[in-house]
């Protein structure tokens, strides 16, 4: 989002609605009753100021989002509603505001676990009852440091021994340093074959303007190197063979691709991540984005089971630099058409600090053939 959009929100849940009320409402009251009205709209200047000038860019954002959903919003709809019954403008900008305290302070960190069996039907035998653990949209710099959150995901995913671990993308928000005070956590994950993962369009830091060109592809790297010294397998456009009891299957996947514009391609390639694998071989792909599946893959690939994140569990999306909505066709869950399959998790964090969509989730499916 561009600077100039998070001053108009300033503007818009901020300095208005604190010019009308200081001078409707509370036109008679004393100066410190209206210094206390504008106190939030102070602190949102302050961290406005940071993120203008790249500093602590993540943490002034948060801090920002905080205050303009949990003050601004409702100020602005108790200004709005003011002229047709006053009291009730209070009771409407109050229940707003504590409809997001919950959504920030409950919602967002009340980790549920999902269990899902998915039947396949060219799952190698070896793999019958194969437990995967599914997990994305972490969005770390959503949590501050050293969030006692995520070491509960850690020891959720853990308490499960899964015996692969896929990771859908979206690690971080807008820089790498998201990452860093969680780095000892994160190294905690294992399971017996291994950790896979791909990148999602966070993990590519186009969201934040405070990177040059050259900055973010700098930023990229390190995130990328900080995943590989974690043991992961990260794939980019790329496959693994994964072995189990003599059976064999792929894991592949995919740098960004979405069905949507308003996210463009981040160089995904199918087709690259696909060659060389020998036909008839039971492929499962990390496509971070679910609306790839309808694009490239669904009666088009031959890869039977498409894991993605993305949507937080959304049927309706906003993107891009203008408000823009469409609805997802495959937003959470197991959809499948006809021997193909596509999970979609509703994952961890948001780039909010709130979680609009439901709890977060860590996934475990387990895959079984099909016998009939």
């Amino acid at each position: 989002m561009k600077f100039k959009s998070y001053v108009v929100f300033f503007i818009l849940f901020g300095v208005l609605p604190d010019l009308f009320i200081t001078m409707v409402p509370l036109s008679g009251a004393s100066l410190w009753w209206k210094l206390l009205v504008c106190l939030p709209t102070a602190v949102a200047l302050f961290y406005l100021v940071c993120i203008g000038r790249g500093v602590r860019y993540t943490e002034s954002l948060r801090v920002l989002s905080y205050v303009i959903f949990i003050f601004g919003l409702p100020k602005f709809l108790y200004s709005a509603f003011y002229s047709l019954d006053p009291i009730a403008a209070l009771h409407i900008g109050f229940a707003v505001s504590v409809f997001f305290c919950i959504l920030i302070f409950h919602v967002t960190t009340h980790l549920m676990l999902r269990e899902t069996d998915i039947v396949l039907d060219r799952l190698p035998a070896e793999f019958d009852g194969l437990r995967a653990c599914v997990i994305a949209d972490v969005h770390l710099g959503s949590f501050g440091n050293d969030n006692p959150y995520i070491k509960r995901i850690i020891d959720l995913v853990l308490a499960q021994k899964p015996d692969i671990i896929l990771f859908a993308g979206d690690l971080v928000n807008f820089d790498a340093g998201e990452a860093e005070s969680y780095m000892k956590q994160l190294a905690r994950l294992e399971a017996p074959l291994g950790i896979y993962a791909i990148r999602g369009n966070h993990d590519y830091l186009l969201h934040g303007h405070h990177l040059t060109e050259e900055q973010r592809l700098q930023q990229t790297d390190k995130l990328l190197e900080m995943e590989r010294s974690l043991g992961w397998t990260v794939l980019l456009n790329e496959h693994a063979i994964v072995k189990n009891n003599g059976g064999e299957i792929t894991i592949a996947g995919v740098e960004n691709i979405s069905g949507n514009p308003y996210f463009p391609s981040m160089g995904g390639d199918l087709g690259k991540a696909l060659e060389g694998i020998p036909e008839g071989t039971f492929t499962i792909l990390l496509s971070h984005d679910p609306t790839h599946w309808r694009a490239e893959v669904a009666g088009k690939a031959p890869v039977d089971l498409t894991l993605s994140g993305h949507t937080h569990g959304l049927k309706i999306k906003t993107a891009g630099p203008h408000i823009s909505s469409w609805r997802l066709k495959e937003s959470a869950g197991l959809y499948t058409e006809g021997k193909q399959a596509l999970y979609v998790t509703r994952g961890l964090g948001s780039a909010f600090a709130f979680r609009l969509a439901g709890f977060p989730n860590v996934d475990i499916i387990t895959l079984k053939p099909n016998t009939h």
